[in-house]
C-alpha cells in the first residue's frame, strides 16, 4: 500500500513542477529581458541559450514522457477532481498546505539573514492559523506588509554562492536543477510532513498537496504548450526565470 501511495505522489509531482513553472509565466515574462540578461551574466552559458543544459538529449526524452503522463493520465483525473471539489474548496486546500510549509520558509530565511522575511512569515502564519481556521483561509492575502516570496534551501545555497548546476528533467518528478534537487531533499526533512505517521498517511497528504497545486496550474501549462514553438525550451525558460526571480527577492 505504501509503495502505491509513494508512486502516486511521485506521479503527481510532475504536474506540480511543470505546472508551477507555467503558473509563474505571466509575472516572470513581464521581466524576461532583464532576468535573462542577469542570468546569462550569472551562468555564462551562452552556448546553451543562456541556460545550462548539458543533458538536453536525455531531458527532452524524459520531458516527452512526462508530457504524455500529464495529457493522458493526469488530465482525466483532474477533470473528475475539479468536478468533485469546487474552486473555493480547492483554494482552501492550497492555503492549508502553504501555511503548513512555514518552517521551511522560516529556516531558510534565517540561514540567509533575511530577518524581515522571518517576521513577515511568522506574523502571516500566526494570523492565518488562528483566524484562518488552521490556514484554510489565507486572511493575510490582502495585507501587502505581510507578503513575501517563499524561501527554500536551494535559494539558501545560491545565497552562499553555489551555482544551479545543469538543468535536469526527472521522470515523473519533472524539471529541476542539480542544486534545486538537493534543496528539495533537504527541505523535506524540516517540513511537518516528515513527522506524519504512518507513512501511508504522510504520502497521502503529500500526494494530495501536489495534486491540488497541479490542478490549479494545469490550465496555464496547457496554454504555454499551445502557444509554444518548442514546448521544452519554453518550459525550461520559464522555470529558470522563475527560480532566478526568487533568488533576487
Amino acid at each position: 500500500m505504501n509503495k502505491r501511495l509513494l508512486l502516486l505522489c511521485l506521479a503527481l509531482g510532475v504536474i506540480l513542477l511543470q505546472g508551477c513553472a507555467g503558473k509563474k509565466a505571466g509575472s516572470s515574462l513581464n521581466q524576461d529581458v532583464s532576468a535573462e540578461q542577469e542570468y546569462e551574466e550569472s551562468y555564462d552559458a551562452a552556448e546553451n541559450g543562456g541556460y545550462p543544459d548539458s543533458l538536453e538529449g536525455f531531458n527532452r526524452g524524459v520531458f516527452s514522457f512526462n508530457d504524455g503522463f500529464i495529457t493522458y493520465v493526469f488530465s482525466p483525473i483532474d477533470t473528475v477532481y475539479t468536478g468533485f471539489f469546487p474552486p473555493d474548496i480547492r483554494a482552501g486546500f492550497g492555503n492549508f498546505y502553504r501555511n503548513l510549509g512555514y518552517p521551511v520558509r522560516l529556516i531558510n530565511a534565517l540561514l540567509q539573514f533575511k530577518f524581515d522575511k522571518m517576521a513577515k512569515e511568522t506574523a502571516s502564519f500566526a494570523l492565518n492559523t488562528v483566524f484562518g481556521v488552521g490556514g484554510l483561509f489565507h486572511i493575510t492575502h490582502n495585507m501587502p506588509s505581510l507578503q513575501s516570496s517563499p524561501e527554500d534551501f536551494s535559494q539558501t545555497l545560491a545565497f552562499y554562492g553555489l551555482d544551479s548546476g545543469t538543468y535536469l528533467v526527472l521522470p515523473i518528478l519533472g524539471p529541476t536543477t542539480l542544486r534545486d534537487a538537493v534543496g528539495s531533499v533537504a527541505d523535506s526533512f524540516v517540513h511537518p510532513f516528515s513527522l506524519v505517521t504512518p507513512d501511508s498517511a504522510k504520502y497521502a497528504l503529500i500526494g494530495h498537496d501536489k495534486a491540488n497545486t497541479a490542478s490549479a496550474n494545469l490550465p496555464a501549462y496547457k496554454s504555454i504548450k499551445e502557444e509554444s514553438f518548442d514546448h521544452y525550451t519554453s518550459m525550461k525558460d520559464v522555470y529558470f526565470q522563475y527560480r532566478i526571480g526568487l533568488e533576487k527577492e
